[in-house]
C-alpha cells in the first residue's frame, strides 16, 4: 500500500503544477492510463436540478459519448442520480437494478464496448452541486487499491481544477500544527491510526484528534482528501 500511495503522489505532480484545464485533463489521464484500461467521465452535477451537468472530460469512445447525448441517457443514468445524496465513492454494484426499459437499454449498450462494472466519487463543490467521476471497467469490480488511486488522484484533480478556475489568494491558505502535519505524512505512507500512534508515541484517540482538526481546517471529508489538499497548499511534502 505505501508503494501504491507513492506512485500516485509522484504522478500527481503533475496535476498540482498544470496550468491549464487542457494540461490538468491530460496528466489525469495519464494516471487513469496507469492503473489499467478504464475509460471514465466527469463533471459538475447539480444535487437538486438534474439538467444541469457540466461535463469536463471524458475517454469514453467518441460515437458512445454522442449516442449517450443523443438518447438523453444523462437523465436516467443510475451511476449519476446517487451523487444527489452521497457523500461517498460507490461500487456500481451497490446501485439498484434498471428499472426502467431506457436504463436497461444504457446498460445493455454499455456492456456491449465491454464494460462490466464501474466506481463513481463524488466530491463536493458548492453547497448546490457536486464534482463526479465515474469510472468504467472491462471487469464486475475494481480493486481496493486502484479504488484507493482514483479517489487520490481525483481529489488533487478537483483541488487544482478549483484552483485554476477560481485561485484563491495564498494569504488564504490554512495552517496546521507540527502534529497535525506529522499525522497527515504518515497517512501519505500508508499508516493507519494504530500505526501513527505508535510511530509518534501518542494514544490512537490523540490520532483521530488531530486528524479530525486538519480534516476541518481543509474543508476534507476524508484522510486521503485531506493528504492531497495538505499537498497541494504545501503544508506537508511527502
Amino acid at each position: 500500500m505505501a508503494r501504491l500511495y507513492a506512485e500516485i503522489f509522484d504522478l500527481a505532480t503533475a496535476l498540482r503544477s498544470a496550468p491549464t484545464v487542457p494540461d490538468l485533463n491530460n496528466a489525469f489521464r495519464h494516471i487513469v492510463q496507469r492503473l489499467g484500461p478504464y475509460a471514465y467521465a466527469l463533471g459538475e452535477v447539480h444535487k437538486t436540478h438534474a439538467g444541469e451537468r457540466h461535463l469536463v472530460s471524458t475517454t469514453y469512445p467518441r460515437h458512445w459519448a454522442e449516442h449517450y447525448r443523443d438518447q438523453r441517457y444523462d437523465r436516467v443514468d443510475p451511476t449519476i442520480d446517487p451523487a444527489h445524496f452521497w457523500r461517498t465513492p460507490y461500487d456500481w454494484r451497490q446501485l439498484r437494478r434498471a428499472e426502467i426499459p431506457a436504463q436497461r437499454r444504457m446498460f445493455a449498450e454499455f456492456s456491449d464496448l465491454g464494460f462490466k462494472g464501474g466506481y463513481s466519487i463524488p466530491l463536493p463543490s458548492s453547497p448546490a452541486s457536486l464534482f463526479l467521476i465515474g469510472v468504467a471497467s472491462q471487469e464486475p469490480a475494481i480493486s481496493a487499491k486502484d479504488k484507493t488511486a482514483l479517489v487520490l488522484a481525483f481529489s488533487q484533480y478537483h483541488h487544482r481544477y478549483h484552483e485554476i478556475a477560481s485561485p484563491r489568494p495564498a494569504a488564504d491558505a490554512p495552517s496546521l500544527t507540527e502534529r497535525e502535519r506529522e499525522c497527515l505524512l504518515w497517512v501519505a505512507q500508508g499508516k493507519d491510526t494504530q500505526d501513527i500512534g505508535t510511530i509518534l508515541n501518542i494514544s490512537e484517540n490523540t490520532v483521530k484528534f488531530h486528524l479530525r482538526n486538519a480534516m476541518a481546517k481543509l474543508d476534507c471529508h476524508n484522510r486521503v482528501q485531506t493528504v492531497v489538499r495538505a499537498i497541494c497548499h504545501g503544508l506537508i511534502q511527502p
